[in-house]
């Protein structure tokens, strides 16, 4: 069991909450423990829910008759997904999956209406929290549309992995594998094998299973803004 007060407190969820707003909160949640793999909704179900990840990984996702599979986002700890369902026709959009082990907490949607009834706070930060959410799949269709595989790869290391903050011979450990991240940049582990191949032969990036050292970040830069 965890603290769900405590962590609560480190999310963006709970921002200018008072303390009498945050014991409700940490009370209207239930604690869920998912295996590697689980299925947590599925595309077109319906919810009155919303949920944050605990611990553990999460992926966003939708896929296609034919079995081809878009990633959409990766939620870790402080993360909520659910939100937009609770906000209008209840229906899911897509489909939630843990990627390992992950605990959940989930929150009925009226608690929000219970909250902001006499102080708006939760609100403004769910507003926040999608609005950002919003701001990341406008990223994501623009590197599927506009981008080549390359320049989606060196935009992903700098965007996500280094977080703008490129350093030669800066490592950085990828969180999930490379057949996930072919998913999130809308190609195949075949492509991004042989990217990820021409970007060592030309001594960009130096390839270690998940771990990725930068070999010249000027031309990773380049190559993703280009």
């Amino acid at each position: 069991m965890i603290d769900v007060k405590s962590f609560l407190q480190t999310t963006s969820l709970s921002e200018n909450l008072s303390e009498d707003q945050l014991e409700i909160l940490a009370q209207s949640a239930r604690e869920k423990k998912c295996r590697t793999g689980q299925l947590i909704i599925g595309e077109k179900h319906k919810i009155n829910t919303f949920y944050m990840v605990a611990s553990g990984m999460v992926k966003m996702f939708k896929s296609s008759h034919d079995g081809k599979e878009q990633t959409l986002s990766l939620l870790g700890p402080g993360d909520l997904f659910g939100m937009s369902a609770i906000f209008s026709d209840c229906i899911f959009p897509a489909n939630a999956m843990t990627l390992k082990k992950s605990t959940l907490l989930i929150f009925p949607s009226t608690i929000l209406e219970d909250l902001s009834e006499n102080d708006p706070a939760i609100l403004f930060n769910m507003l926040s929290i999608l609005a950002d959410r919003l701001k990341e799949s406008m990223s994501l269709i623009e590197s599927l549309s506009l981008m080549e595989t390359p320049k989606r790869v060196a935009s992903f290391l700098l965007c996500t992995s280094l977080k703008k903050s490129c350093h030669t011979g800066t490592v950085t450990e990828l969180s999930i594998t490379q057949k996930e991240l072919s998913k999130i940049l809308g190609s195949t582990p075949e492509t991004l094998s042989r990217v990820l191949k021409k970007l060592s032969g030309e001594n960009i990036l130096q390839v270690t299973g998940r771990k990725i050292r930068i070999l010249d970040c000027e031309a990773l830069e380049e190559l993703a803004t280009g």
